[in-house]
This record gives structure tokens, sequence and C-alpha cells, in this order.
């Protein structure tokens, strides 16, 4: 995350032969948050809708 902000903002140099999300920082940011929101939204819904604490 704080990758994607230094690249949002002009400031971070990128290594070459990085990984992937290295090299990509602001798309990997945002697949992380899209992998955990569909891991988890679906389990916390069911968790709400069975009325568990």
């Amino acid at each position: 995350m704080a990758t994607a902000l230094r690249d949002l903002f002009g400031n971070a140099p990128v290594p070459e032969g990085s990984a992937w999300p290295v090299a990509h920082p602001v798309a990997g940011s945002l697949a992380w948050c899209a992998v955990l929101l569909a891991v988890f939204a679906p389990l916390a819904v069911r968790r709400y809708a069975r009325g568990e604490r």
C-alpha cells in the first residue's frame, strides 16, 4: 500500500526484474483488496444471516 501511494505521487523507483506486485503496486493493492473482499464479505453475510454473534 505504501509503495502504491508513492507510485501515485510519482516518487517510487521500481527495481528491474521485480515481482509483479512490486512492479505494479497500485494494481497489486487493488487486487489484494478485491481478493480479501471476495473471501470475507460472503462469510460475514452468511454469519449475519444466521444471527450469530
